[in-house]
């Protein structure tokens, strides 16, 4: 696996880890933290999509075996100040 989809599903990953839910009861600097993994994550996935049109296939499958809390249409958006 390329070093891109690695990080692409690191990615996800974490995004998935901050929206379970399980976490409700966390302190609120701990929720803070992972609220900001979570916009971090969603950045670099982004970013990540946005950069690579020629992966979108790769990328695509990534997103599937991972099975993330997450949306295509979310990653497929435009980086935030990318228009």
């Amino acid at each position: 696996m390329s070093d891109l989809i690695t990080e692409f599903r690191r990615c996800l990953g974490t995004m998935s880890h901050s929206r379970a839910g399980w976490d409700y009861d966390l302190p609120p600097a701990q929720r803070r933290e992972e609220d900001r993994q979570e916009r971090e994550a969603l950045a670099g996935a982004r970013a990540i999509w946005a950069e690579n049109p020629a992966r979108h296939d790769d990328l695509r499958a990534a997103f599937s075996a991972e099975n993330p809390l997450a949306t295509m249409r979310e990653i497929e958006q435009p980086p935030v100040g990318a228009q």
